[in-house]
């Protein structure tokens, strides 16, 4: 009895960390319209954007346990802290002149516009927990070639710089509680120069950035802990880019393949070091992606059952919580993208405690008729 018992408790033990996953759609502002998932905070507030078929563009939502919810901008919400604050951008900013801008948002108080670096545009990708927002702008005289990573302070938004050149390259996505940034610059102009994963210091100092994974490189979030994570290209990929992680210093830490295809991204990190985004197969197809060690990575559309979501894959995990809650897009039948929300539910013990007495009972049965 004492030996299936401790057999019960080890079949236990070693299914600690075991769980179903369940998946939410979360809807657009209209019917059949289109919905992608960008971020979430601790708290489960989901935001991102979704298109609007009464203006025709897409805006940026957030969704809280409900339908989409509107703003009451365009373009579309990239990051949310715990207390609730969103930053985005009014409507992509990858054209010239853009005239799009980083804004704020908060519930009780709306949005507000955080101004530019003097140029035609901005966005703001991230937020922490002191309310310190990152993002880029362009500045005056400069050009979508010549943005400029910002963070954004008591109502004052400032270039954290380039590499070597006044009007060169600059990124920044994602900013951690301590104040460290990560993104991505030139080395110089952008037109003669690589562009690679940079590092800010807590004092908005540029300190590392990553020379030796190829000609290019990107940052995409860092977590409390000082892990990077995002992709770029080696030698081996050619032009294609693969997910990496990378530490403060700037070097490369792993690649993190692909699902036997030719390309893959690391999109975020908690703090427990799980990491989520997507990989191409075989087939060129896009899954969702998360890796639970930093080297391996699993398709969540082998976790998750989509029967009755009306997905028929989930494409890319943007963002991850602390709890493990996983936010990104997939592809529903009629082709359309939409939003999700993965949760993944302990098993309770006392199912794990029956289910590990039975394979022990069974294990000693096993070994009493060897």
């Amino acid at each position: 009895m004492k030996r299936f018992l401790a057999l019960s408790l080890f079949f236990l033990s070693t299914a600690t960390y075991a769980a179903t996953y369940n998946l939410q759609v979360l809807g657009s502002l209209s019917a059949n319209g289109d919905s992608r998932a960008e971020a979430l905070n601790d708290n489960g507030l989901v935001v991102g954007q979704s298109y609007n078929s009464s203006t025709g563009e897409q805006e940026s939502v957030y969704w809280d346990g409900g339908g989409a919810q509107a703003l009451g901008v365009g373009g579309t919400a990239r990051g949310v802290n715990n207390g609730g604050t969103i930053v985005g951008e009014t409507k992509v900013l990858d054209t010239f002149p853009s005239n799009s801008y980083a804004y704020s948002y908060t519930v009780s108080g709306g949005i507000a516009m955080l101004g530019t670096l003097g140029g035609p545009g901005s966005a703001a990708y991230d937020i922490n927990e002191a309310g310190t927002i990152v993002g880029y702008s362009f500045p005056t005289g400069g050009n979508l070639l010549e943005s400029q990573a910002f963070i954004y302070e008591s109502g004052v938004m400032t270039s954290l710089g380039t590499v070597s050149n006044p009007l060169g390259y600059s990124r920044a996505h994602s900013i951690n509680a301590s104040g460290e940034i990560v993104g991505r610059a030139s080395a110089d102009l952008f037109t003669n120069s690589e562009k690679h994963m940079t590092y800010w210091d807590a004092a908005g100092t540029l300190n590392n950035y990553d020379s030796v994974s190829g000609n290019y490189s990107t940052a995409l979030q860092i977590n409390n802990n000082g892990l990077i994570v995002g992709n770029g290209r080696t030698a081996s990929t050619g032009n294609n880019q693969i997910a990496m992680t990378w530490d403060q210093t700037g070097a490369l830490l792993a690649t993190l393949g692909t699902l036997g295809g030719a390309s893959s991204k690391a999109s975020a990190v908690n703090d427990d070091g799980t990491i989520v985004g997507y990989a191409e197969d075989a087939s060129g197809a896009s899954l969702a992606t998360v890796s639970y060690d930093g080297i391996n990575l699993v398709d969540l559309n082998t976790l998750v059952d989509l029967t009755g979501t009306g997905f028929t894959s989930l494409d890319e995990a943007l963002d991850i919580n602390a709890s493990g809650q996983i936010v990104g897009y997939g592809t529903f039948a009629d082709g359309s993208k939409g939003a999700f929300l993965i949760t993944a539910v302990p098993v309770p013990a006392a199912v794990w405690l029956f289910g590990s007495a039975l394979a022990g009972l069974g294990w000693m049965r096993r070994k009493s008729h060897a």
